[in-house]
């Protein structure tokens, strides 16, 4: 559950929202309407912790995240599409780029070691062992085949990556 409480933002001296009280249950389906410039991707971005606001919190529930559809479709083409899908949890793939940036050092020290034992207790505790398989599932459930998986996202059709984002 999201819960947005008190919550005011002013930009530049403009008040643009004032005193907003949400709360965003489990199983609903929401969406955010308004004519452009109304404010709706910076309200997006308040719920995603990328800008504060300027009174007012946002609570997110313990073990769950937000994440958003990113409106660049073309900022993944250099990635698989199962990579795409891991990135969408940035926390787990930062330990992920870590672990295998400590792993490939041709000069791998006593301290390496004690911070790739620190990244795999991490990496454990973000479920990261099933992460490619939950991707996996993920994307088949959207009706992304398994042999794409692999695929550079460049080499999709925009209908189809559409779906792996939304993954």
């Amino acid at each position: 559950m999201i819960t947005v409480s008190d919550l005011s933002l002013n930009l530049s001296g403009r008040t643009l929202y004032e005193d907003v009280n949400l709360k965003f249950t489990p199983g609903n389906c929401y969406g955010v309407i308004g004519a452009n410039g109304a404010g709706k991707s910076t309200f997006l971005k308040l719920l995603e912790g990328k800008i504060e606001p300027t009174t007012g919190n946002i609570s997110i529930d313990a073990n769950e995240r937000m994440s958003s559809l990113n409106q660049d479709h073309f900022a993944f083409e250099d990635f698989t599409v199962l990579d795409t899908v891991i990135q969408g949890h940035k926390e787990l793939y930062q330990v992920m780029k870590e672990k295998d940036e400590l792993y490939s050092k041709p000069d791998f020290s006593d301290e390496d070691g004690v911070k790739a034992a620190e990244l795999e207790s991490k990496f454990a505790e973000l479920d990261g062992w099933n992460a490619e398989a939950d991707a996996s599932k993920l994307l088949q459930s959207l009706g992304i085949p398994e042999d794409m998986h692999q695929s550079k996202m460049s080499e999709l059709p925009e209908a189809e990556k559409v779906k792996v984002l939304l993954a």
